[in-house]
């Protein structure tokens, strides 16, 4: 398979002034593993499309320059045998998942090309065993998770064997073990078999180790272009757009006398260069002072609780989703609801909104059943943010948006008419100088914001919150994430976060559950529940990187774990000082 050839390419979008994409040139040689990071809205998704044959053949605008593979232009070829060539996953599985199940969609592709049944059949096997779908190949796509829709739209790419692969956050709803899986397979296609890989992500900490060369986007332009150790010499070209810097790198800067050289990029490279040293030998003295724990993490409270699921089973037919849940929630926590993807974690959430009917047991909000069905009861105290949170947004205006939630309210007795003012909720969610703009001209951070506030208009004390820093670059998640902690302090909220990024958990959470297996397995602090790293692999999830550092270099006996590099640098030094 020929190099791909990106010439002076530029686009602007039909009805923009502002060019996406600015003299864009690239050469990526046969077989190579190439990761595009950048902030939102910098023009990678754009150069996907355009690598795909999609601009400017379908998506109208103003192209400039040339793509090619080899010395074939892909713009002028038609979509289907530009995809016989180069592969494309998007970001949203909804996006290309056009068939009712697994198996239709898998060979959807495979059988417009005329191929015969034994190889059709074989395509499909082989994708779905790479991702680890095969038991799911008769189910129904809308009985699948958001991560197992995504590995299905990965697995129907990799079934037109296009020996060019490029996928745009393909791993944005995958659980973190899910996305190591999907690295691997995307590293093997790519060893074994030489196909080119281009990678879009923001989960740059994850995906770092596994590249051959790093190419770093900023307002339409490749500022950054080299290998991954030598890719984040000049921080402040990651830094001024707000892009991910993987944590070992950081940890590095700050001890210039164990990385005198060479970056690390993993846990690995970090724990082999600080491990019996003076820091991994402070680690453990602290760790051995703790007594051990017991051996089960699992928290119990007799605090009156806001919410609460008791002895909570829920099935499909013969599938159970969930087991033996008993879970209290306790007025102002945050949450946070971990485990792999189908764990039942979106199923365990929506239980306490009344969107169904547990099979066993109950839900009481306040100590009052949950009544399933009875949707606007439960949201005159609870709210649920989607993880598709355009789907919330339906007026022309932002006003509209929230004065069709507040006026719902005006007959309850427990709210103030300030409660519910339009101005109010503008100031919460920093819209005011948009409340006359289309939901859909403001920014995705935005948009996430004006359905938090809509929400607010009925006054809830509990928010639901789905996934909401998925398909956000750092800088928004931050920014989101710094949102809804000061929120939560100025109108005394509750929060449950269904979340597989880990930092959020690590920053913001002051509780984790982890589901695994259709139960509830660990449940505590952060900083405890993290030390657990090797456990919670088990379970899909893989501690932040600083917290699996310092549990590997106590050789996994710490109880609690740092979850920032500020509080490992402030251990360091504490222990240091009064060795």
């Amino acid at each position: 398979m020929p190099d791909v050839h990106v010439k002076n390419v530029s686009f602007t979008y039909a009805g923009s002034s502002h060019a996406v994409l600015r003299s864009v040139n690239l050469t990526i040689p046969e077989g190579e593993f190439v990761l595009l990071a950048g902030p939102s809205g910098c023009g990678k998704s754009t150069l996907a499309l355009a690598l795909a044959g999609l601009i400017p053949s379908r998506i109208a605008g103003s192209f400039k320059g040339r793509i090619s593979l080899g010395d074939k232009p892909i713009s002028t070829m038609e979509v289907h045998e530009a995809a016989q060539h180069i592969g494309i996953v998007f970001q949203s599985p909804e996006e290309q998942l056009v068939h009712l199940d697994v198996e239709s969609e898998v060979a959807f592709g495979p059988e417009n090309l005329a191929l015969s049944h034994d190889e059709i059949e074989s395509r499909v096997r082989t994708a779905l065993a790479y991702t680890h779908m095969e038991p799911l190949r008769k189910l129904e796509i809308f009985a699948l998770s958001g991560g197992q829709k995504q590995r299905v739209a990965i697995a129907a790419t990799l079934a037109m064997q296009s020996r060019v692969l490029v996928l745009d956050e393909p791993t944005s709803d995958l659980d973190p073990v899910g996305t190591q899986e999907v690295l691997n397979v995307l590293r093997t296609l790519n060893k074994r078999y030489g196909w080119t890989i281009i990678l879009i992500e923001h989960k740059i900490d994850e995906v770092i180790p596994w590249v051959d060369r790093v190419l770093l986007m900023d307002q339409g332009k490749v500022v950054v272009d080299a290998p991954p150790h030598q890719a984040f010499a000049a921080m402040e070209l990651w830094e001024r757009p707000g892009v991910a810097i993987p944590q070992m790198v950081h940890l590095a800067r700050q001890l210039p006398d164990i990385f005198p050289d060479v970056l690390p990029l993993s846990v690995d490279e970090a724990h082999a260069a600080l491990r019996g040293t003076r820091y991994a030998q402070a680690l453990q003295r602290e760790a051995a002072q703790f007594s051990p724990e017991p051996a089960s993490l699992l928290a119990s409270s007799s605090a009156s609780s806001i919410l609460s699921w008791e002895q909570v089973g829920l099935a499909y037919g013969e599938k159970t989703i969930l087991s033996d849940i008993n879970l209290t929630v306790q007025p102002r926590e945050w949450l946070a609801l971990v485990g792999s993807n189908g764990a039942g974690k979106t199923s365990l959430a929506s239980l306490a909104m009344g969107f169904q009917a547990p099979t066993l047991g109950a839900i009481q909000y306040e100590g009052k059943p949950v009544i399933p069905g009875q949707i606007s009861r439960q949201s005159q105290h609870m709210a649920y943010l989607f993880q598709a949170a355009d789907k919330m947004l339906f007026t022309p205006t932002v006003e509209k948006e929230l004065l069709f939630g507040a006026q719902s309210q005006r007959k309850r007795k427990d709210i103030t008419p300030t409660s519910y003012s339009v101005e109010h909720l503008l100031e919460i969610v920093d819209l005011l100088a948009y409340r006359h703009t289309n939901p859909f001209h403001l920014s995705y951070g935005q948009r996430k914001r004006l359905a938090i506030g809509a929400l607010l208009a009925r006054y809830p004390r509990v928010l639901i919150l789905d996934e909401p820093t998925t398909g956000q670059d750092e800088k928004h998640a931050r920014a989101f994430l710094q949102f809804l902690q000061q929120l939560r302090e100025r109108e005394r909220l509750t929060y449950l976060m269904i979340t597989h990024n880990m930092q959020a958990v690590a920053e913001y959470a002051t509780r984790m559950v982890v589901l695994h297996d259709t139960r509830i397995v660990m449940d505590g602090p952060p900083e405890q529940v993290f030390a657990h790293s090797a456990e919670l692999e088990q379970y899909g999830i893989l501690s932040p990187p600083i917290a699996q550092l310092h549990a590997r270099l106590c050789e996994q006996q710490a109880q609690r774990v740092a979850l920032n590099l500020p509080t490992l640098l402030q251990t360091f030094q504490s222990i240091e000082a009064h060795p």
